[in-house]
């Protein structure tokens, strides 16, 4: 039986989606979303914020320019 892939994906408003990473356990790929949310939160420019489980935004304010980046988790 196949395994269930999760993809970890970005996308900058007005570009098109990237994908970041790939696993084949949920945990882990939660595990590797967290990680991502809490060095964000450790800059000066970026404010992320969770807007469900496994989705969360960043925005990003430097100088007059101000950008919004979504993650999300994709199950496959």
């Amino acid at each position: 039986m196949a395994r269930a892939k999760y993809y970890i994906k970005s996308q900058i408003e007005g570009e098109e989606i990237e994908e970041l990473a790939n696993f084949t356990r949920k945990d882990k790929a939660e595990q590797f979303l967290n990680g991502l949310f809490r060095e964000y939160r450790k800059t000066d420019n970026f404010y992320p914020h969770w807007v469900r489980q496994g989705y969360f935004k960043t925005e990003f304010a430097c100088l007059g320019l101000n950008r919004t980046t979504e993650y999300w988790i994709e199950k496959y």
